[in-house]
């Protein structure tokens, strides 16, 4: 009779086990593509504004600093709103290449690794630096501690 019952207890913690990796399977919000493939495919999808002019296919603007101001016909997507249902539908069924732009670069690349895992093509940043990763400011070390003295 003991072994009935353990028996029973394994047989439905393997049961509860398996369905939760079923329903962690089929989330429409789990990441489907490689990490690095995203990284390096990014450094081939910045746009600089002054280059826009350039861009060789029709697209839409998001601004995910909520503001529709800054570009004609943006659409004002907050980033902590992205993958609201009614966003995620305006984002997958866009026609036109998706530029997202914000005034912090870190908010651009956020929004594209989301947007790139859930699957949405054409998606680029959009920039206000022409070469937004070249360091800007010289380095300079601290001169008032010298270790070395101590």
């Amino acid at each position: 009779m003991g072994n009935l019952k353990v028996s029973t207890a394994i047989i439905a913690a393997l049961t509860l086990l398996l369905i939760m990796v079923l329903l962690r399977s089929f989330n429409e919000n789990l990441f489907t593509r490689n990490v690095e493939d995203a990284i390096s495919v990014v450094k081939n999808k910045t746009i600089s504004i002054q280059h826009l002019a350039d861009f060789q296919h029709p697209y839409q603007v998001v601004n995910l600093d909520g503001d529709s101001t800054k570009f004609k016909n943006a659409w004002p997507i907050p980033l902590k709103d992205i993958l609201l249902p009614e966003n995620r539908k305006k984002l997958n069924t866009a026609e036109n290449d998706l530029l997202l732009y914000s005034e912090n670069p870190a908010t651009s690349a956020k929004a594209w690794v989301i947007l790139n895992q859930l699957g949405i093509e054409r998606i680029f940043i959009l920039s206000d630096d022409t070469n937004p990763e070249v360091l800007k400011y010289k380095f300079q070390p601290d001169t008032m501690i010298r270790l070395e003295s101590n």
